[in-house]
């Protein structure tokens, strides 16, 4: 019986290289841009007062693509235990080529993604651990022309009880 007890999002790009590309984008469109930085600077010295840059960019903002957390999602990893395997699926968007879009529908692409990972012992919280990292390792090698967002994971990673979570999974 599957055991999911973690997803993991897949982006078309990082952060940073979207960020980029937007700031070049509002560059491109407004003449008098020079930055977020600077509308949030202009923000702080002059509360209440609209500024012109400030709301060009926010529309323009939308226009691009909006914010990049939810919107450059292209696919999940689905983690589960499975016996003393872990194992990972990929869902993805169900398009011919990933490009930048805001029309997703996103279906099972792989049920193994990658090579399961034995745990050796489900007794140690730190054996549980390290067969999951490996499992993650495995798909970051698979993935490396895409962004996983390891950031929630590797905050609780070290915090979870892994032998009770694994016991006491539905």
């Amino acid at each position: 019986m599957k055991k999911y007890f973690f997803e993991i999002p897949v982006y078309r790009i990082s952060e940073s290289v979207y960020e980029k590309q937007m700031d070049d984008f509002l560059r491109r469109k407004i003449p008098t841009y020079n930055g977020m930085k600077e509308i949030l600077l202009s923000r702080i010295k002059n509360p209440g007062i609209s500024d012109t840059n400030a709301m060009l960019s926010g529309m323009l903002s939308k226009e691009f693509g909006g914010p990049w957390k939810y919107n450059e999602i292209i696919g999940y990893l689905r983690l589960y235990l499975y016996g003393n395997q872990i194992r990972i699926e990929y869902w993805q968007v169900q398009v011919k080529k990933i490009v930048k879009s805001r029309k997703k529908l996103f279906g099972c692409k792989s049920y193994k993604v990658v090579d399961e990972v034995a745990v050796k012992d489900l007794s140690k919280n730190s054996e549980i651990k390290v067969a999951i990292e490996a499992a993650i390792k495995n798909c970051e090698i698979k993935f490396k022309k895409w962004h996983l967002d390891l950031h929630h994971f590797n905050l609780i990673k070290d915090y979870v009880d892994w032998v009770n979570f694994v016991a006491n999974a539905k």
